[in-house]
């Protein structure tokens, strides 16, 4: 009997222990802090953020007078603008743009009608003076030939040297008279030309001035065709709104998208671009949709990167053609794109969370019945969300997101 004891003794406490131990363990972890092994679909992806963009649309611009570089207005501001996503019909009001330095321009084009208008009146006038003047010259001039003439007649009856003298006055005058009447044609023919530049100035600033009330009556900008209206971009890659300015180097307010022809357009990394390439298939998340994913395939793929804002690294533009599922998709909405490198079925994996590097190996922390265990694991790529291991651990085992205390 006393030897039954001495053997159930020792074995009741080491089963009390190992109760005790088990129920402070629970205690201990954190289940929170705790995820199971899976085993499916392990995907290798690249992935970026884009935004949808419309591949066939059409622009909303600028007036063409603006075009017109005899119209002195390098920007011009926009005071009123639809709201983005508004159906519109052709001809429908879409955008106002600020008249002020437009009507600046038609005032100082009619003062200069006006300055224009009286310096052809005084070159009218000065040229009729100028010419009467010549005119009287050239009588005067005529009357002294007549006179000359005269004497020369009379003075057949004086000597030759009086006849020589008589003679070369008369040739005198007829030279006086032909030289008036040529100044009298090449001051004609000057002021002809001064009147003419006048009037051909005024002609000109009379067509600027029909050009800029035409313009002014164009500042309202209508729809060209029946879509939905989506702001366009500037130079910086900000949206065009009210307030923003347009030129004839910028001359889109907004575009009507092809709502049949949505892409996501986004720029890839240099270092992952090598990856990709046409007719590969997409994941797309819309933040406009969560929860649903979208089908897409990629149309193209740049050769030319540039830099990407904020990083100093490249990005090569790629573009994705998206399947919108019935889904009203518009332009502007923000995508995530994730680029299926790889796609292995029945692979074990973790959130990246639960791997960690120690000395160069990784390990996972696995809660077993008798504690914690530190498990070397061998893993073979990861994802955004998790890495693929091949050896170490089994599927349906817990490991820690966070090493345990």
């Amino acid at each position: 009997m006393k030897q039954r004891l001495l053997i159930l003794i020792p074995l009741a406490f080491v089963i009390l222990a190992f109760l005790g131990y088990r129920f402070f363990l629970s205690d201990d972890v954190d289940e929170a802090n705790l995820v199971k092994v899976e085993k499916g679909k392990f995907e290798l992806y690249v992935v970026s953020m884009g935004e949808l963009e419309a591949h066939e649309s059409k622009d909303i611009l600028i007036p063409d007078v603006l075009l017109d570089r005899t119209i002195r207005i390098r920007h011009i501001g926009i005071n009123d603008l639809v709201r983005e996503g508004k159906e519109v019909e052709k001809g429908d009001y879409v955008a106002t743009l600020d008249p002020s330095e437009v009507e600046e321009n038609i005032k100082n084009s009619r003062e200069t009608l006006d300055m224009l208008s009286a310096n052809l009146e005084n070159s009218r006038m000065d040229s009729s003076l100028n010419l009467s003047d010549a005119r009287d010259a050239i009588r005067q001039a005529r009357d002294n030939v007549l006179d000359k003439e005269v004497k020369v007649e009379q003075s057949i009856y004086e000597s030759k040297a009086v006849q020589r003298q008589v003679q070369i006055e008369l040739e005198m005058a007829e030279r006086s008279l032909e030289q008036k009447k040529r100044n009298y044609q090449q001051k004609k023919r000057k002021n002809e030309i001064r009147v003419k530049r006048i009037e051909d100035k005024i002609t000109q600033e009379e067509e600027h001035m029909q050009v800029l009330l035409q313009l002014k009556q164009d500042l309202i900008v209508k729809a060209p065709a029946q879509g939905v209206v989506v702001y366009a971009r500037d130079w910086g890659g900000d949206k065009i709104k009210v307030g923003s300015r347009v030129s004839r180097w910028n001359p889109r307010i907004a575009i009507l998208p092809d709502l049949s022809t949505i892409m996501s357009v986004t720029y890839v990394k240099e270092i992952d671009v090598t990856k990709i390439h046409e007719g590969m298939p997409v994941k797309i998340n819309i933040d406009a949709f969560p929860g649903e994913v979208f089908d897409g395939v990629v149309k193209n793929v740049a050769n030319i990167g540039k830099e990407i804002e904020g990083q100093f690294l490249n990005g090569f533009k790629v573009d994705v053609e998206v399947d919108p599922h019935g889904v009203d998709l518009l332009p502007g909405m923000t995508s995530t794109n994730r680029f299926i490198i790889e796609s292995m079925e029945d692979q074990l994996m973790v959130p990246r969370e639960a791997v960690f590097v120690e000395d160069s190996r990784e390990i996972v922390y696995k809660k077993t019945p008798l504690g914690v265990v530190r498990e070397e694991v061998e893993t073979a790529g990861e994802n955004e969300k998790h890495v693929r291991i091949t050896e170490g651990v089994k599927a349906g085992d817990k490991v820690f997101l966070t090493p345990p205390q």
